[in-house]
């Protein structure tokens, strides 16, 4: 189950294996900034900052030296980081002793950004037509008109000849500076089920057979567009070329239109994920809500630290007679119908509507709250006593 608790006294250190060029920076601030915020590229640039120069690694720093430079909250933080292991800019590593290592990852270059079947078409949606278009033209190139133009570059073999000494690996030069390839985005659990898909369509149409690359293309559009496996096999249907092919450009071009004519939308719009939806199964949220002390969970949902948050869940530890697990999905429940953290009397009379419906379980209160339709929450300060819900 991934940690939703940061140690501001945790230990961290900060490795690269390129410097953050000026295209870098553009690219950064107007291409992915737009996606994940100001919070997120801010601490990306200041763990670039902790570098060293000479050999691209930090000295080793707590999280509350970073928190205190920047004027962060540990759960400001938190997502800040989450968003830029998602996007492909982070790689977080943590040991027994609870201290991290920070990989930081190039961006892609704006051509590539651009092309990018996620990251282009997100971005359009976020930020409309009219803004995409000028950032577009903004990174855009003149062709250079060579027509008249002859090429006359000498080539490698043309000036030099090889002293390479076989005996010597490549593998020496494993971590030189230089740009690796960006961390590509993941989709750890995805509901498109591929399989189903390419039952139903003729692979003859790939040209180099089923790869990996196909695979990924068709799984990470499909998410995209949140379409189907069979919206997804008429797509491919319609992405032939001229010479009888599976063309990936025309599959892009297709589900564009196709998405807009459906939902009268031009992209889709990149949302951020609910607290519960964070985990990867309901026995991960299950035990995160049997073990989380308040802190832990503020951070998931968010939520400030304010003193008086901790009295009131304290207060609700103390004085309702149910297992910390479901006064904790009370919690999750009621700040999600809310936005913000409730009052005890709020959460007490939540506890009596649900020992009437027999939840005295973890497990029966996650349940209850991820399947329960058809409540709105009563006002703030409502007395009515009927357990926090009103009925439509």
């Amino acid at each position: 189950m991934p940690s939703k608790l940061l140690d501001e006294k945790s230990s961290f250190q900060v490795y690269s294996s390129f410097s953050l060029s000026a295209d870098d920076v553009n690219s950064l601030s107007l291409l992915y900034a737009p996606l994940i915020g100001s919070d997120a590229f801010t601490i990306y640039m200041g763990l670039q900052s902790l570098l060293e120069r000479n050999n691209l690694k930090s000295e080793t720093y707590t999280h509350q030296n970073f928190l205190d430079m920047y004027s962060y909250k540990s759960t400001e933080f938190y997502k800040a980081r989450i968003k830029l292991e998602a996007i492909g800019l982070l790689i977080t590593y943590i040991n027994n002793d609870g201290n991290y290592i920070y990989i930081i990852t190039p961006p892609l270059t704006p051509k590539n950004f651009i092309k990018d079947a996620q990251l282009g078409l997100f971005l359009y949606g976020k930020i409309g037509e009219e803004l995409f278009d000028k950032i577009y033209n903004h990174f855009k190139i003149d062709t250079i008109n060579k027509k008249d133009y002859k090429n006359i570059t000498s080539s490698f073999d043309d000036v030099f000849k090889s002293g390479l000494d076989l005996d010597k690996t490549y593998k020496k030069f494993d971590y030189l500076l230089g740009k690796n390839p960006s961390q590509p985005i993941k989709l750890k659990n995805t509901q498109f089920d591929f399989d189903k898909f390419y039952k139903e369509i003729n692979p003859e149409f790939l040209e180099s057979g089923l790869t990996n690359q196909f695979k990924n293309q068709i799984v990470n559009l499909a998410f995209s567009y949140n379409f189907s496996e069979g919206e997804m096999v008429s797509l491919y249907s319609d992405s032939i070329n001229k010479r009888g092919l599976f063309d990936y450009k025309l599959l892009k071009k297709s589900a564009n239109n196709y998405f807009v004519a459906k939902h009268n939308m031009k992209a889709p719009v990149l949302e951020d994920k609910e607290v519960d939806e964070k985990f990867d199964s309901t026995s991960d949220l299950v035990e995160f809500l049997d073990n989380a002390n308040p802190e832990m969970l503020f951070n998931a949902l968010s939520l400030p630290f304010d003193p008086a948050y901790f009295d009131t869940a304290n207060e609700i530890y103390t004085k309702i007679e149910l297992p910390r697990g479901v006064l904790n999905a009370m919690i999750l429940k009621a700040v999600k119908l809310l936005g913000e953290m409730p009052k005890f009397m709020y959460i007490k009379k939540m506890s009596n509507t649900w020992i009437e419906d027999n939840i005295f379980t973890t497990i029966d209160a996650v349940k209850y709250i991820t399947e329960a339709k058809g409540y709105k929450p009563l006002s703030k300060d409502d007395d009515n006593d009927n357990g926090g819900f009103r009925e439509l």
